[in-house]
């Protein structure tokens, strides 16, 4: 289920698992399967979104052997 799917299709594959559950037609059984797997996805996006961070982190990174510090994207670096 999805575990190597790009981040854009967990997120569109969670909204449409979102759409089946609004709908409030579907099943208990059905409704708490596709609520497991929507958790998982929102587990796997948060992780994709960690990884991201990460990568941004390090490509901020001033010298190599400094040690890597967030910057905002709204602010200027000092």
């Amino acid at each position: 289920m999805g575990k190597d799917l790009a981040f854009e299709q967990n997120v569109a594959r969670l909204e449409q698992i979102i759409g089946q559950l609004e709908k409030g037609d579907v099943p208990l059984a059905d409704s708490l399967a596709l609520f497991e797997e929507g958790v998982q996805l929102i587990r796997r996006c948060s992780g994709q979104l960690d990884a991201a961070e990460a990568r941004i982190v390090m490509l901020l990174t001033k010298e190599q052997g400094e040690e890597a510090k967030m910057i905002p994207f709204d602010q200027p670096e000092e």
